[in-house]
């Protein structure tokens, strides 16, 4: 199937035709609520009309120019996600993807202390490729440094206590090597689970005062995702360096690294250096500068929070014996499964996974972690919700 198109991963045997708010349709005609907004990207909807409208408008005056030169557009974008982003940053640059923001925020915190090592929390995803492929996955890298993902579930935390001795060394053993720690406020790939506040503060404050530059990788937590603008404000924390993606293009590809230019001060040009075909390009600023502009105009965010109640009911109204935990931040949802009776968690997964695709429901399985995860656009609307409330319980409820 799809023999035109390299493997590169698995595919579902559906061919996508057009989308609209938080609808995709096949090519027979067939349309489902899409759960997973595209890849986690689409946090106002697939086709939006102001960003639609923007991008033509752009694509009739100018789409790409030479890299020596920018644009108006781009100087007011880059003035609209400063100015959205808290903790005031000063100083942005537009790329394309999440892989290759989050690679560029790690080897620009390298490039400004001199240093390799990379610090994350165990399975955080740092991207596809390069260094932060093999930070993610690749054991023996000498530039790579995992530790545990504190979480607490309880309100008197204990992470802190139990793991101070772990902050203790790392910053006696590493802290000469160690260039930036990257945090993903929320590992969304790795279960939607939060890091324990206590800890992750901890750690952020003393690795910055022994000049360990903190990365918040924002690519999926970013733009209302969680509740909040951006994952780090769930944290006391203030990051050197922000990676964002995903909902900043709604669907087109664009990313952005912020930080300041204080921390970039004692770099040469050369070692500033890092040029791309399509980096700062007018059509990638305007898209970037329209999703911001809906967000604050629109107050998404603030429109958001009762919907994300709405859907956190419908999972915890379920009952059933093959769930085995519930997870929820902002618009994220995660459903951990556990095998049950002569049936496999793994094979429980698949069944939920089609049969919601039978019903029309698009979501997200993760084998290696036996979990269902639903993360639909901030945008979902009420009768949306209503129409995933049945399809979820008549889903669940054909198990057995």
């Amino acid at each position: 199937m799809f023999k035109q198109i390299l493997q590169t991963h698995s595919f579902e045997p559906i061919l996508l035709e057009k989308a609209k708010g938080s609808w995709v349709w096949d090519v027979d005609g067939k349309k489902y609520l899409d759960c997973v907004s595209g890849t986690w990207c689409t946090n106002l909807g697939h086709n939006h009309p102001r960003i639609i409208k923007a991008m033509k408008d752009q694509m009739e005056k100018l789409i790409h120019r030479n890299m020596w030169f920018l644009t108006p557009v781009t100087l007011e974008a880059a003035e609209k996600v400063l100015d959205f982003v808290p903790k005031k940053f000063d100083a942005v640059t537009f790329l394309q993807s999440g892989s290759e923001v989050t690679e560029y925020s790690i080897s620009l915190a390298q490039r400004v202390t001199k240093k390799r090592k990379i610090l994350s929390l165990k399975d955080s995803y740092l991207g596809a490729f390069g260094l932060a492929r093999e930070s993610s996955y690749h054991s023996g890298i000498a530039s790579k440094l995992k530790i545990p993902y504190p979480i607490c579930s309880t309100s008197n935390c204990s992470c802190l206590d139990e793991h101070i001795e772990l902050i203790d060394h790392i910053l006696q053993k590493y802290a000469d090597e160690l260039a930036c720690f990257v945090l993903e406020p929320i590992m969304v790939s790795g279960g939607v689970l939060k890091p324990c506040k206590a800890f992750i503060e901890e750690l952020c404050k003393r690795l910055q005062n022994a000049g360990v530059l903190v990365v918040s990788n924002e690519v999926t937590t970013g733009f209302g995702r969680t509740g909040k603008k951006f994952g780090f404000e769930h944290f006391d924390i203030r990051p050197d360096i922000v990676a964002i993606g995903k909902a900043m293009g709604n669907g087109y590809p664009v990313s952005a690294i912020l930080t300041n230019n204080q921390i970039t001060d004692g770099l040469t040009p050369a070692e500033m250096y890092y040029a791309q075909s399509h980096q700062l390009d007018p059509l990638g600023s305007v898209v970037a500068k329209t999703v911001v502009d809906i967000f604050v105009e629109e107050q998404i965010i603030k429109k958001s929070q009762s919907k994300i109640k709405q859907i956190r009911e419908i999972f915890e109204s379920l009952s059933h014996p093959f769930i085995k935990e519930f997870r929820t931040h902002g618009m994220l949802f995660a459903v951990s499964l556990q095998s049950h009776g002569n049936i496999l968690s793994k094979e429980i997964l698949i069944k939920l996974k089609y049969e919601l695709l039978k019903e029309g429901i698009i979501a997200g399985a993760s084998l290696g972690k036996e979990l269902l995860r639903l993360i639909p656009p901030l945008t979902i609307t009420t009768n949306e919700i209503k129409i995933l409330d049945e399809k979820i319980n008549k889903a669940f409820n054909s198990i057995y």
